[in-house]
């Protein structure tokens, strides 16, 4: 019978050990402050708080929730929770902190969110405030809510794009975006922006308004025009953010991102990825003049980049009977200018018959981006050679006039074809 007694008595030490543990780890910390959206939330002596308190659907919930150590306490974690949402199971209205230790006379300060939902019904919530410690012992509190209409709401409530949320670089991609006005009142001059920062590409669209529905328990929908963005043709493959910009009411705005995808494209050559791109014909390239006379190469360069650049040219000969001049050795073209640039090369009266190498050089920054091969037919000089060599020079210039009208269409057709290169048409849809 003692035996059994002492046994009992044993376990109502044991818990009685474990409570006062429990009541030791619950007064290990308190509550120093419970902020919403800015305001301090005041609590009667019974524990309940002394108002309710008004918030707008679509708004973001900012709680701050400052807590008192009274001793060492570990793994400590704050969490926030609203119930009563009619689509819970698809969009948890919480949040929650990282697990934090507290040293005992401290005071920690955490911040979390919620983002009410533009279909919260009006109603009255509770905002649920607990405080875990890795013991499992926890304190909570409860701040109420009143859930108004916003008088002024624009929910960017789906993006299309094509050809769909990959686009290789050179291409185009196409977007339109659905609004949702969930405010009671018409917006007007909403100006929606898409873009990529990094690649700096953006687009924009208006809607004049976006009329509120008088039924309070639907929302108004309006989708953009096709809003057009030019993936650049050396755009480095990788993931992006697009990001979708809605700017209203004055002063209001909101924005979501995507991601978007680039691959290798096939429109960018080396040199490219500095934005540089120059364009070369020269005509003729074989030249025949006779012994004592004078061959012009016209150069026409076009510089399609998109800075202004400068070129050096040089011209060389395999010969010590020819000899070489440029009309300019250094040629500076802002972006989409073209210029002309003449080589001549003389032979003298005594050169002998043959084929002579002509090589000309074009450099940018030091670097040599072109080599242009000419060839030169020397005959044997006549009587006539001194009256023709005029006549040959004024052929030169001719040919490099012609030459220069027909780069001209070249370049022409090839910003043509770089604005027509098209997309599949298939789509993608954001939810």
């Amino acid at each position: 019978m003692n035996k059994l007694l002492q046994m009992i008595a044993l376990v109502a030490v044991v818990f009685a050990l474990v409570a006062s543990a429990a009541l030791a780890d619950t007064s290990d910390l308190e509550w120093n402050s419970i902020e919403v959206n800015g305001h301090d939330v005041e609590y009667s002596e019974d524990g309940t708080a002394d108002e309710m308190i008004a918030v707008e659907e679509g708004e973001t919930l900012e709680v701050e929730v400052g807590l008192e150590a009274l001793a060492d306490v570990e793994d400590v974690e704050v969490e926030i929770e609203i119930s009563g949402y009619e689509y819970d199971d698809y969009q948890d209205l919480e949040d929650e902190s990282h697990l934090f230790d507290m040293e005992s006379g401290t005071t920690k300060y955490v911040d979390l969110e919620i983002d009410l939902p533009v279909q919260l019904d009006k109603d009255e919530y509770y905002l649920r405030i607990r405080v875990t410690d890795k013991n499992s012992v926890s304190l909570e509190q409860i701040v109420r809510l009143y859930v108004e209409p916003s008088r002024n709401g624009i929910e960017i409530e789906d993006v299309m794009l094509s050809p769909g949320s990959t686009v290789e670089a050179g291409h185009s991609l196409l977007a339109t975006v659905e609004l949702q006005n969930y405010g009671s009142n018409d917006e007007e001059d909403v100006k929606i922006t898409i873009g990529v920062d990094e690649l700096g590409i953006s687009s924009y669209d208006t809607i004049d308004v976006l009329e509120a529905n008088e039924d309070s328990e639907s929302v108004s929908y309006e989708t953009t025009e096709e809003l057009f963005l030019s993936i650049p043709d050396c755009a480095a493959a990788g993931v992006y953010s697009l990001d979708v910009t809605v700017e209203y009411d004055e002063y209001e705005s909101t924005t979501n991102s995507y991601s978007l995808t680039v691959t290798d494209g096939d429109y960018c050559t080396e040199g490219d990825e500095d934005e540089e791109r120059l364009v070369l014909a020269v005509g003729p390239e074989s030249q025949e003049v006779d012994a004592g006379e004078q061959a012009v190469y016209a150069i026409a360069l076009s510089n399609e980049g998109t800075s202004s650049e400068s070129y050096t040219l040089s011209v060389s000969v395999g010969s010590e009977d020819l000899s070489t001049s440029l009309s300019e050795s250094l040629v500076v073209l802002d972006a989409s200018e073209s210029g002309v640039v003449y080589a001549y090369v003389s032979a003298d009266a005594e050169a002998s018959e043959g084929d002579y190498p002509v090589t000309i050089l074009v450099e940018n920054d030091g670097k040599t981006i072109e080599t242009i091969s000419l060839t030169l037919e020397v005959e044997a000089g006549s009587e006539e050679a001194a009256s023709e060599e005029g006549v040959s020079l004024r052929n030169g210039l001719e040919i490099a006039l012609i030459v220069l009208v027909v780069l001209l269409v070249i370049v022409g057709l090839i910003i043509g074809f770089s604005r027509l290169r098209g997309s599949e048409d298939e789509e993608q849809t954001y939810y």
